[in-house]
C-alpha cells in the first residue's frame, strides 16, 4: 500500500509534482555537473536514514498487531483522537511546503508541456524535495513520540480511515487512481525519452533505468490495488468500515482538515520493517 499511497499522493497533491519531477530526473541530470557540492543532499540521506531507525524504534516501543492482509481495521475512538493529533501536529508542515512548492511550479513553468531542466531548476527542486521529506519526517515522528503511538498503528489507522471513507465510493476513488497513473505514465514517458538519447553517461542512464523501473513498479501497484482485488471484501470488513464511517462521522471536520493522501506518501514508511507491526497477521506493506 505504501507504493500506491505514493502514487495517489502524486494525484493528489498535484502541486508537488513539478518538484518531484526534478528530483527523480533532474537531480540525475545535475549529479556529475555539480560534484561535491550536493553534500547537502547527502546530509539529507543521512537523515532520512536515521529517521528509518527511529521510526523502527518506535514500533518497538508501542507494539501494534496489525490486521490481516486486505482486512480492514476496526477503530477505536480513543486512538482515533490520539491519531488526529499527531496529523495535527505534522501535516502544517507539509502544508507549508505545499505552498513552497507551488512557488517553485510557478517560477520553473514545469507544469507546462516540455519544461525544461536546468542545473538551477534541478538543484533547487532536489532541494526541496529533500527539505520536504525531512521537515516532515520529523515533525511526524515527533507526533508519534508525543503521543505514544508506533508508525505500524498510524500507517493501519490510515488505511482504515480512507478504507472506510470511500465505502460504497469505489468508483470516484477509481477516477482518482486514474488521474494519478495518467500523471505517473506522463512521468514515465519523460524517463523513457531520456533513456532514449545518446548523449547519457553510464552513471547517468544506470541511475534513470533505475528511476523508471521504480516508477514503473509504482503504475503497476496502482492498477493492482485499484483492479480485480476491488469488492474482494470480507463480512468483517464491511462491518468495520461501517462502524468506522459512523464513528468518522463524530469528527468529520477533524478528518477531512487532515484528510491528505499526499502527505500520508511522505510519511508512509519504517512500519514496514520486520520489527514493525509485533505480532501481525501479514508481512503486507498495507
Amino acid at each position: 500500500m505504501k507504493k500506491v499511497l505514493i502514487g495517489l499522493g502524486i494525484g493528489c497533491g498535484v502541486i508537488l509534482l513539478g518538484v518531484v519531477g526534478m528530483g527523480v530526473a533532474g537531480t540525475i541530470w545535475a549529479k556529475n555537473k555539480f560534484g561535491g557540492s550536493i553534500e547537502a543532499m547527502q546530509k539529507g540521506l543521512e537523515q532520512n536514514q536515521a529517521q528509518e531507525k527511529e521510526l523502527v524504534a518506535l514500533n518497538r516501543s508501542y507494539p501494534f498487531k496489525a490486521p490481516a492482509e486486505g482486512e480492514v481495521l476496526a477503530l477505536d475512538e480513543e486512538r482515533l483522537k490520539t491519531y488526529l493529533a499527531v496529523r495535527e501536529t505534522s501535516l502544517p508542515v507539509f502544508k507549508a511546503y505545499e505552498e513552497k512548492s507551488r512557488a517553485f511550479q510557478e517560477k520553473y513553468k514545469t507544469n507546462e508541456p516540455g519544461a525544461q531542466t536546468d542545473l538551477s531548476a534541478a538543484m533547487e527542486g532536489a532541494g526541496l524535495l529533500a527539505s520536504i521529506q525531512a521537515d516532515v519526517r520529523t515533525a511526524y515522528i515527533a507526533g508519534l513520540k508525543e503521543h505514544k503511538m508506533s508508525p505500524a498503528e498510524f500507517q493501519a489507522i490510515t488505511g482504515a480511515v480512507y478504507a472506510s471513507m470511500v465505502t460504497g465510493s469505489s468508483e470516484a476513488l477509481k477516477q482518482m487512481g486514474a488521474q494519478s497513473r495518467k500523471l505517473m505514465e506522463k512521468q514515465l514517458a519523460e524517463l523513457d525519452k531520456r533513456l532514449a538519447g545518446t548523449n547519457l553517461s553510464d552513471e547517468d542512464r544506470a541511475e534513470t533505468q533505475a528511476a523508471r523501473d521504480e516508477l514503473k513498479e509504482s503504475i503497476d501497484a496502482l492498477d493492482a490495488e485499484l483492479g480485480g482485488a476491488q469488492g474482494e471484501v470480507s463480512e468483517q470488513s464491511k462491518k468495520n468500515s461501517a462502524a468506522n464511517l459512523a464513528l468518522l462521522k463524530k469528527y468529520e471536520e477533524r478528518v477531512k482538515t487532515m484528510a491528505n493522501v499526499a502527505f500520508d506518501g511522505f510519511v508512509a514508511g519504517g512500519a514496514d520493517d520486520s520489527a514493525g507491526s509485533v505480532g501481525s497477521d501479514s508481512e503486507s506493506e498495507d
